[in-house]
């Protein structure tokens, strides 16, 4: 499903005053987030060493010293610098919409502004679109070149559409990325394959795995009252029509059950999950999100 336009808006100095300063404290807390809830994160075991005076005597590990026959401290590495890599689907289910803006247009600024507060913040950053392969890669990188070819990447209409392969995109981001990265996918989850939460387990084993839903009003509910809508496969010619009448109660009990099985996945895989539909306001619910992560690190 190729498009001939793609409506973004990345450049804050085009946006009303008051647009521009809330994007700028979403940066600003973005960049304290990210040294708060990853680098405070950032110790990693690396091994044992004998025991000497003046160390740590909490750092003695008594098991290890009994196999051992000698006294052992716990020696760990720091890391002072992260990887954030964005994985993002652009398969036709995110070129709907039923308001101004695309569900992938949505996405797109999203991207943008977190990318930009994460290099702020003195960390790497990458990207990589996907639907049934990778439509194109930035590999994690720091300073304004990175910015942007983010920004080129996603301002081309060139690059959406296409099918959708889930797993496959998580094992090819695994294939790039080294262990400890932070790993952002940014979906409407909408055509997930059976067996997909294995491999969303597998990822969260070697990287901090977040899930950033983002849907269209109209992929949650529909209205109750009456009509009938026409239903579109996104991936397919399959259309049917319902009676809101009759179906639309059942529709939003599926999918509010649906979404909920997506975000428990992720948090069993020790991930995170936010859901962000495209008719509300996405500035201060990541700043909350983020905040959240932030307290349950302290």
């Amino acid at each position: 499903m190729p498009i001939k336009e793609i409506k973004i808006d990345l450049a804050p100095g085009l946006r009303k005053l008051d647009v521009y300063s809330r994007r700028d404290i979403l940066s600003k807390t973005m960049e304290g987030e990210w040294s708060t809830v990853f680098k405070g994160r950032g110790i990693e075991f690396a091994g044992f060493r004998v025991y000497q005076y003046g160390d740590d005597a909490s750092l003695i590990d008594w098991k290890a010293s009994l196999r051992a026959n000698d006294t052992l401290i716990r020696e760990f590495d720091e890391f002072k610098n992260f990887t954030v890599f964005f994985l993002f689907d652009v398969s036709d289910s995110m070129l709907f919409s039923s308001t101004a803006k695309l569900k992938c247009e949505f996405a797109a600024e999203l991207i943008y502004v977190l990318a930009d507060a994460v290099n702020k913040g003195g960390d790497s950053v990458g990207m990589a679109m996907f639907n049934q392969d990778f439509v194109n890669k930035i590999y994690p990188d720091i300073g304004a070149e990175i910015i942007r070819r983010i920004r080129t990447n996603v301002s081309d209409p060139e690059n959406y559409g296409g099918g959708f392969d889930f797993k496959k995109a998580l094992l090819l981001a695994r294939s790039l990325l080294q262990k400890k990265a932070v790993l952002i996918i940014v979906s409407d989850f909408i055509g997930l394959e059976e067996g997909w939460e294995r491999y969303a387990q597998m990822m969260s084993e070697d990287f901090e795995l977040i899930g950033l839903m983002v849907r269209d009003r109209r992929d949650i509910e529909l209205p109750r009252k009456g009509g009938q809508y026409m239903l579109k496969n996104p991936y397919s010619n399959e259309n049917i029509y319902i009676d809101l009448k009759h179906y639309s109660k059942l529709y939003n009990e599926r999918v509010k059950q649906e979404i909920s099985k997506i975000h428990n996945i992720f948090t069993r895989s020790r991930g995170d999950f936010l859901l962000l539909p495209t008719d509300e306001e996405y500035i201060s619910k990541v700043i909350s999100f983020f905040q959240r992560r932030s307290k349950r690190q302290d």
